[in-house]
């Protein structure tokens, strides 16, 4: 009857793989489901294993019944959510989701085919999707008349604010599917993502964008305390050096600490307000420069001055140094390969990758380095690990040409060796002229 409570069962089957990632997703699609007018209780069935057959992989079943307060208010929902709630799973798990449904009454008996403004809705048959913005019917995750991506924002906050991050940053279970074969299984992301199975993992450039961001962030933290040290190396003895320090206002200490600021605009050190120079005996300090000429132009600044903008150039532009970097490792490997017949993109890759697991590891080596820095018991196990985790960086990198380029163990040794050469010699010579450029930089006034 119209007005007694139905059931509504949902009956969905996936491949084996994405068990973890549909439960997940399923327990946040069954509470915003809840949310709904006319939705009154859910429950998740026990679930099931599907074992493999001649025609399909190993999968999944899981079933949810929901209760609704009147068949009134399942069709209700036909009308007016069924589209943008079924269009979530469809763009996120594509093919390797089916569903499957029908209406039972509250003694668990199917009932007949439901009548939703005169099209028939058969038992186990799905609603075909439409897109929200042209009406087209919808065959995937985008519109192929518009082009629109099959999804909607007609959801909870927190689905949204969730989805957003998921979107950008990566941080859902591709995470933990990338993390694990980028640290302990070489070559196999790259080996994944040339086969076409690239859904489950994190996009090569954003993985290597965020271990680059997470390096630098690190290492400046980690190393701008012992670089700060060298300011004050032209002091004699710990009691000048905070004796010079206090000798600056604390406007004064920032507009020198400027790098921006042009030398001659900075100011001198000082002991009173009339600007007399810093009494010898309070504080003898040795006024240290760095003068010279450089590309026929002529420089002088104080050592502080210039470290500090060695400091704060280098922290601007490595990055981006290397960002340039991996693009010509790439066509080395392209050169070394080319019988391989692999597409220049797929070195790109590969080097993505490789670059990401570097960089992960001596993020690795940071963090174990600040751990032994402030607990001295631990300065030792952080030598021996330093130790390691570097042998692993070399073995890690040949298997990964190893596994990836499936050439003979010889003819691998041979190219990683030669290509070790002819990458810290090119590493060695980008660095130099991204010094020179940051001198340039460091010494115009």
């Amino acid at each position: 009857m119209p007005g007694s409570a139905v059931i509504y069962e949902v009956t969905l089957d996936a491949d084996a793989d994405i068990s973890a990632e549909l439960d997940s997703w399923l327990s946040k699609h069954v509470h915003d489901m809840l949310q709904l007018p006319g939705f009154l209780d859910a429950k998740i069935l026990p679930p099931e294993t599907r074992a493999a057959s001649a025609n399909s992989n190993t999968s999944i079943r899981r079933v949810v019944r929901y209760k609704l307060a009147s068949q009134t208010d399942l069709e209700h929902y036909f009308q007016a959510h069924a589209a943008h709630m079924r269009a979530e799973a469809v763009t996120r798990f594509g093919n390797r989701l089916s569903t499957s449904r029908r209406v039972l009454d509250e003694n668990g008996t199917e009932l007949p085919d439901i009548n939703i403004s005169g099209t028939a809705v058969a038992t186990g048959v799905p609603v075909m999707l439409q897109c929200l913005n042209c009406g087209v019917p919808l065959t995937g995750k985008y519109c192929v008349t518009c082009g629109q991506q099959n999804h909607t924002y007609a959801a909870p906050l927190w689905t949204v604010i969730n989805d957003f991050f998921g979107n950008h940053f990566g941080f859902d279970t591709k995470f933990f599917h990338s993390i694990l074969p980028l640290l302990f299984r070489p070559g196999f992301l790259s080996r994944e993502y040339s086969a076409g199975r690239r859904v489950r993992y994190i996009n090569p450039l954003r993985l290597y964008i965020f271990s680059s961001i997470v390096l630098f962030f690190i290492a400046w933290t980690v190393a701008s305390p012992q670089i700060a040290r060298l300011n004050n190396a032209n002091c004699i003895g710990e009691q000048n050096c905070h004796a010079t320090s206090k000798l600056f206002t604390p406007d004064q200490q920032k507009n020198n600490a400027n790098p921006s600021v042009p030398n001659k605009l900075k100011q001198p050190v000082l002991n009173n307000s009339q600007g007399k120079p810093a009494d010898a005996a309070n504080a003898p300090v040795q006024n240290e420069s760095v003068s010279g000429t450089m590309f026929g132009k002529r420089f002088e600044m104080s050592k502080t001055e210039f470290i500090n903008r060695l400091i704060h150039d280098f922290e601007v532009y490595l990055p981006k140094m290397m960002f340039v970097f991996l693009p010509l490792v790439a066509l080395l490997l392209k050169l070394f390969y080319i019988r391989s017949k692999r597409y220049y993109m797929e070195h790109l890759i590969f080097t993505l990758h490789n670059h990401a697991f570097i960089y992960t590891a001596m993020i690795c080596i940071l963090l174990a380095g600040m751990l032994g820095t402030h607990f001295s018991w631990l300065a030792t196990p952080t030598h021996y690990f330093n130790d390691v985790v570097g042998w692993y960086m070399v073995v890690y990198i040949f298997l990964a040409m190893l596994f990836y380029y499936r050439q003979s163990f010889i003819k691998t040794l041979a190219k990683f060796l030669l290509l070790g050469f002819i990458y810290w010699l090119a590493l060695l010579t980008t660095f130099v002229l991204g010094v020179v450029l940051i001198l340039t930089d460091v010494l115009a006034v």
